[in-house]
C-alpha cells in the first residue's frame, strides 16, 4: 500500500512539473516567415532569421544583443548593417544604419568605412535617399566608381570656427558604391568634415542640415533597395526545367494540371475534351461540364453548372447538386454564393441528403416586390470545402416540413460576380467556380532546377514542395503557395 501511494505521489509530482513545460511548448510557436521579430523590428520577406525564411544568404538577418537590447543586422560584403525599419518592404526596400565618411577628422578617419554593395542585389535608390555633408565652406561631391559626379552641395562658411554647418542635395542614379571629395571654397575650409547618404524620410528638413545630424554623427539611416531578379555577378544562367504546353479550346486557354490527351484515362480528373464546336468540356462524376475560364494562381476552374433547384415547369430540377466527393474538386467558398430568386419563400441548404443544415435565407415578401429592387431574392454564403449540397424552397416557415413543402422558384450555386438579373424561365446552367487548389498566403522558394516546371509561354514556374503543395511564381515575380486537393 505504501509503495503504491509513493508511486502515485511521484506520478502526480511528475505530471505537475511536466504540465507547465507542455503548456509553454504549446504556447511557443516559431513565427511565420515575414513575421519574425528582433527587438521592435518585424523582419519582412525575403529577409529572415530562420534558415527557411531567407531566400538567399544576402537576406539573412542576425539578431544580436546590444547595450540597447536586441537589434537585427544584415551582413553586406563583410560589414554588419543594422536594420532600422521595414516600412518600405512592399517597395523592395528597408531602412538600415550606414557609417558616415569623415575627412580631415584625425581620430574619426580610422573609424570611417565605406559600404560597397557591388556583387549583391542591393543598391541605394536616388528616389529615396539624399547626399549630405557636415562641414564649413567646402564643395562636397559624390562620385561614381567611374569618377563621374552624381551630385554635390556647398557648405555655408562657418564664422565661429565650429564645424556645424553643412548641406544636402539630391543624387542621380542608383548607387552600389561611391566615393566622396571635399573641395575647399575658402582658405580656412580644410577642417573636419563628413559626408553620407541618408534617407529623406528619416529626418525633418531644415537649413542647412536636417535636424539631428552633426559632425559627431557616425551613422545615419539610409534606404536600402534590392533587385528581386538579381542573379549574381555571373548573371542569370540557363536552367533545365520541364515545360508544360499551354493549350486552348475555343476562347479558353489552360495548362497544367489540365490538359487534352488522346488516350482514355479514367483516373485523369483534369482531362479536357474539345468537341467539334470547340467547346472545352470537363467530365466530373459522369457529367460533362463546359469550361468557361481557368485561373492557375487561384486554383480554380469556372464551369457551366446545371442549376440546382427550379420547380416552375415540368422538367424541374430537384435541388441535388453534382457530387464532387472523391474527386479533386470542391465548390469555391470565396467565389460562389447560393442565390435564390423569387419572393416569400424560405430557402434551406443542406450539405447532402441527410439532415445536415448548413444555411438558408428568407426571400423578401412578395407584397414589397415592386417597391424594392429589380433583383429580388436572397443569398446564402457557403462553407469551405463543400463537395455536395441539397437545396429546397418552401412557402411556409415551418421547421417541421421545410424539406418536404416545395415551392415554385429558382435556387442554385452561382459565381459571385455573375449578373443576377438573368431570366430564370429559360436558363438551365449558371457559371460556378470549382476549386482544385487552395492558395496559401506565405513565402516560398523555387527548389533546384531539376524540380522546376514552367508553362511554355513562360508566364508561370513552380516547384513541388511536397506531394500536394506547389510553390508558384508568375512572370511579375509574385510568389504564391498553392495547396493542391488530393495528392500526386
Amino acid at each position: 500500500m505504501g509503495f503504491h501511494l509513493a508511486l502515485y505521489f511521484i506520478l502526480l509530482l511528475f505530471l505537475f512539473l511536466l504540465c507547465p513545460i507542455l503548456q509553454a511548448a504549446e504556447i511557443f510557436q516559431e513565427p511565420a516567415c515575414g513575421e519574425e521579430v528582433c527587438g521592435n523590428i518585424t523582419i519582412p520577406s525575403p529577409f529572415g532569421i530562420q534558415r527557411n525564411c531567407y531566400t538567399k544568404p544576402w537576406f539573412r538577418v542576425t539578431c544580436k544583443s546590444t547595450r540597447n537590447g536586441e537589434k537585427p543586422f544584415i551582413n553586406v560584403n563583410g560589414i554588419d548593417l543594422e536594420v532600422l525599419d521595414s516600412l518600405f518592404s512592399d517597395a523592395d526596400a528597408i531602412v538600415i544604419s550606414i557609417p558616415v565618411t569623415h575627412i580631415n577628422c584625425d581620430h574619426m578617419n580610422e573609424a570611417s568605412m565605406s559600404v560597397n554593395l557591388s556583387g549583391t542585389p542591393f543598391f541605394f535608390s536616388s528616389e529615396m535617399n539624399y547626399f549630405g555633408s557636415v562641414g564649413c565652406g567646402n564643395l562636397a561631391t559624390i562620385l561614381s566608381d567611374e569618377a563621374d559626379s552624381l551630385g554635390g552641395c556647398i557648405q555655408p562658411r562657418c564664422d565661429d570656427g565650429a564645424s556645424e554647418s553643412g548641406c544636402f542635395t539630391e543624387i542621380t542614379g542608383n548607387l552600389t558604391s561611391y566615393t566622396v571629395t571635399m573641395t575647399a571654397m575658402y582658405p580656412d575650409s580644410k577642417r573636419c568634415a563628413s559626408a553620407f547618404i541618408f534617407s529623406m524620410y528619416s529626418f525633418r528638413s531644415a537649413y542647412p542640415l536636417p535636424n539631428g545630424i552633426n559632425i559627431g554623427t557616425t551613422h545615419v539611416p539610409a534606404v536600402l533597395n534590392w533587385n528581386s531578379t538579381y542573379c549574381g555577378d555571373a548573371g542569370c544562367v540557363p536552367i533545365n526545367f520541364y515545360t508544360y504546353k499551354v493549350e486552348s479550346c475555343g476562347n479558353v486557354t489552360f495548362h497544367y494540371p489540365f490538359r487534352m490527351k488522346d488516350q482514355d484515362d479514367p483516373n485523369d480528373w483534369f482531362k479536357v475534351t474539345c468537341n467539334e464546336e470547340k467547346v472545352p468540356l470537363l467530365n466530373i462524376s459522369g457529367t460533362n461540364l463546359q469550361i468557361l475560364d481557368f485561373d492557375f494562381l487561384d486554383g480554380t476552374v469556372m464551369v457551366n453548372h446545371p442549376i440546382t433547384y427550379f420547380n416552375c415547369r415540368k422538367n424541374h430540377y430537384n435541388g441535388t447538386s453534382l457530387n464532387l466527393t472523391g474527386t479533386r474538386f470542391y465548390y469555391s467558398d470565396s467565389d460562389n454564393i447560393f442565390w435564390s430568386s423569387g419572393c416569400g419563400n424560405l430557402v434551406t441548404v443542406f450539405s447532402n441528403e441527410t439532415d445536415n443544415l448548413i444555411g438558408g435565407c428568407l426571400q423578401p415578401s412578395c407584397r414589397i416586390n415592386n417597391e424594392t429592387s429589380s433583383i429580388v431574392g436572397c443569398l446564402v454564403n457557403i462553407p469551405q470545402g463543400l463537395s455536395s449540397f441539397y437545396v429546397n424552397m418552401s412557402s411556409r416557415v415551418d421547421s417541421s416540413d421545410y424539406r418536404r413543402k416545395r415551392s415554385c422558384g429558382f435556387a442554385s450555386m452561382i459565381y459571385y460576380f455573375y449578373d443576377l438579373t438573368f431570366n430564370i424561365s429559360n436558363i438551365t446552367h449558371v457559371p460556378t467556380q470549382l476549386q482544385w487548389g487552395t492558395p496559401i498566403f506565405g513565402v516560398c522558394q523555387l527548389n533546384d532546377s531539376s524540380n522546376i516546371s514552367c508553362t511554355s509561354n513562360g508566364k508561370y514556374c513552380w516547384s513541388r514542395l511536397s506531394s500536394n503543395h506547389l510553390c508558384v511564381c508568375d512572370r511579375d515575380i509574385h510568389v504564391y503557395s498553392t495547396l493542391c486537393k488530393g495528392t500526386n
